[in-house]
């Protein structure tokens, strides 16, 4: 984002809010296809490029105008760099690994890998984290949180290391939460996601695919609700 005095004003400007329910599923093929699209996008987006979104997001014609006039107010040069991004998650995030999280996370928005964030990509990443979004379209972005490498698999080490962050961050951000004993929950959630390692996965690498990773949640209340919470949580 374009430089503040604080790291409040930055928040304040990209506040995120719940947003209206989302209908659609986002693969990866998909999201790439989006980034060509938009490549060089104008200051003002074309009616091709809303309906792309609208198809796209659980956003109405009115929010994406919202969060574009948003996006361009903080980052009058068309895109996000990972150093404003961290500063905007560190702001948001108050735990002590909050860069930690910010950079997993910033890798999940980075649709195209050019280590910067432009507005579609902004869009979606807030799209499928929204609390209004279905369980399994937050568990998918969850999944490209987790694949560290991103080859599209999941190994037993990948989900140790960010299982850790997620869990801390939603837990602080979860009212249902807040009570527990955060090194209890961590231990927990690492327990279940390895037992669904165990039951699930068949080959020898000892790796899942995303839709490996997303039948062993569903079929996982405990670790369901803790990376991907429903609303009122």
């Amino acid at each position: 984002m374009a430089e503040r005095s604080s790291s409040q004003s930055s928040t304040e400007s990209l506040d995120i809010s719940p947003l209206p329910k989302s209908t659609s599923t986002i693969d990866s093929h998909r999201s790439s296809s989006i980034i060509r699209r938009f490549s060089h996008a104008p200051k003002q987006l074309s009616e091709k490029e809303i309906g792309i979104l609208l198809k796209t997001t659980n956003f109405s014609r009115e929010d994406i105008a919202t969060w574009h006039g948003k996006f361009l107010k903080d980052c009058p040069h068309g895109y996000m760099t990972r150093k404003e991004f961290l500063k905007l998650y560190k702001s948001l995030c108050p735990i002590g690994n909050a860069e930690t999280f910010a950079g997993h996370i910033f890798r999940a928005f980075d649709l195209d890998k050019s280590n910067t964030i432009e507005f579609r990509e902004f869009l979606i990443g807030l799209s499928m984290t929204s609390s209004t979004s279905s369980p399994t379209t937050k568990l998918e972005w969850i999944f490209q949180v987790f694949d560290i490498d991103g080859n599209g698999l999941l190994t037993r080490d990948e989900c140790l290391e960010v299982i850790d962050i997620i869990v801390r961050f939603n837990q602080n951000q979860s009212s249902d939460l807040k009570s527990s004993d955060p090194e209890q929950l961590v231990a927990s959630a690492k327990h279940s996601m390895m037992r669904i390692f165990d039951n699930i996965s068949n080959d020898r690498c000892n790796t899942l695919s995303m839709a490996q990773f997303i039948e062993g949640c569903e079929k996982d209340e405990f670790i369901s609700q803790l990376l991907a919470p429903s609303q009122g949580n």
